[in-house]
């Protein structure tokens, strides 16, 4: 996770979010999660956001685990609506006020429609007057949502950041604040170029980065990836083997093993679509970068 987090920030993002779907935090215990968390702030350039998901079985567990995370060495904890069971929006909103009002640094929600409860609009808009609440990942898949967000949400503090690459392009062309990619664990560059790019109105080199992602967004059609997290994470650690960032690629469900030909098709699609190859710690970024905090492309 130190080397990880160190090639990752030092190839574009400014911000890391550890401790999440594709980081299998399903199956890490309390303390896997306080050791990723130090490893990672160990392996961060200075300036580097680290997001650190707390989400948890009920308030006071979630809570337990932000206090860790941010004794740890996290900036920000991210909190999704409560696992497995339904509850109303009143009651949402009272829940993850109580966690933002607990919290000892700021809180990021999380809205995926894998859980049942959705953090809607009107929720979003009514969080985000909290004085600890300051971005949400939105990982709808859809523009619209995000159109819809970002107008509710116009003059106040909240970012809003993109979490499905197939819509990036067109929401920071909205004007979203930036996005949370699982895919930039082995495209880094590709993903805070085409936030650099939009920050210039450059869009013609943003249409090009978005071209790339695109066609590395087509490793999520491989049917083997609707079939498990843990596939879905295999692919991604390939990708950053790839780079030459990971030396391992098992994950932490034990009993998974990938189909018989499913490395050798997503590492060529990997080559297909011109993931660069190995890398060393001291890669430059690209000239149409940004500066250090100057993006938001969040690992």
């Amino acid at each position: 996770m130190t080397r990880l987090a160190a090639h990752l920030s030092q190839s574009g993002c400014d911000g890391l979010f550890v401790a999440s779907s594709t980081g299998e935090a399903i199956f890490l215990d309390e303390q896997d999660r306080r050791i990723l968390t130090v490893a990672a702030r160990e392996g961060v350039t200075e300036g580097t956001t680290i997001y650190v998901g707390v989400s948890a079985l009920g308030i006071r567990q979630t809570v337990r685990y932000a206090k860790n995370a941010a004794a740890d060495g996290a900036d920000v904890a991210v909190v999704m609506a409560p696992f497995f069971l339904k509850v109303s929006q009143r009651e949402l909103k009272a829940y993850l006020r109580t966690i933002a009002d607990e919290v000892p640094i700021p809180v990021a929600l999380y809205h995926h429609p894998r859980i049942p409860t959705p953090v809607e609009i009107e929720t979003v808009v009514e969080l985000a007057a909290h004085p600890n609440v300051v971005a949400i990942k939105d990982t709808s898949g859809t523009v619209e949502r995000a159109t819809t967000l970002l107008r509710a949400t116009a003059g106040m503090k909240i970012s809003v950041l993109q979490g499905s690459e197939g819509v990036l392009n067109e929401s920071l062309a909205a004007g979203a604040h930036g996005a949370v990619a699982a895919l930039a664990c082995m495209a880094p560059e590709w993903f805070a170029g085409l936030y650099a790019t939009h920050r210039k109105k450059d869009l013609e080199m943003a249409n090009e980065f978005a071209s790339r992602i695109r066609r590395l967004c087509g490793v999520f059609e491989f049917p083997e990836m609707g079939e498990s997290i843990a596939a879905f994470a295999h692919a991604i650690k390939l990708g950053a083997r790839k780079r030459g960032w990971l030396e391992r690629v098992e994950g932490m469900l034990t009993g998974y093993k990938p189909a018989t030909d499913f490395e050798k098709r997503v590492v060529n699609h990997f080559d297909g679509v011109g993931l660069p190859r190995l890398e060393g710690m001291n890669a430059r970024r690209d000239s149409s970068h940004l500066g250090p905090g100057d993006h938001h492309a969040i690992a």
